[in-house]
């Protein structure tokens, strides 16, 4: 493979890098609670509920801004989810260091006790019971 076509296969990674970069910078500066270009969740806004994902950018506002209560606060999930999101990005990114890319495979089985955990927060977090308050996005 020579030098042109290496670059060009590296040019997507670098970008996402930069665009990502760009995009955790503006989320650490601007609070998603206080405004910014952020459009609000469709489950909450259509039926008054929380989707799995709702608290997620407040949750990674106080992340970034190194506030781990505050991120398990909004969203209880967000810190799984990041960890392997960084870890597949990381496993994509190995070229930008001279390996192979990698994908991040999961066994069925923990494929289906993700999509269970999920489920049963999204119902448990929706539920108007006092002792399940922690659960919601607020």
């Amino acid at each position: 493979m020579g030098v042109a076509s290496r670059r060009d296969d590296l040019r997507p990674r670098l970008l996402a890098v930069a665009g990502l970069a760009g995009v955790a910078a503006y989320l650490a500066a601007v609070d998603p609670a206080e405004g910014g270009v952020w459009p609000p969740c469709p489950s909450r806004t259509l039926l008054g509920l929380d989707c799995p994902g709702c608290g997620g950018l407040r949750g990674t506002h106080d992340l970034l801004r190194g506030d781990l209560l505050g991120a398990l606060d909004h969203n209880l999930l967000l810190p799984i989810a990041v960890a392997v999101i960084a870890v597949a990005l990381a496993l994509w990114l190995l070229p930008l260091v001279g390996r192979p890319a990698r994908v991040l495979r999961f066994p069925p089985w923990a494929t289906e006790a993700a999509l269970a955990v999920v489920a049963t927060f999204t119902v448990l977090r929706n539920l108007p019971f006092p002792a399940l308050d922690y659960l919601a996005s607020t």
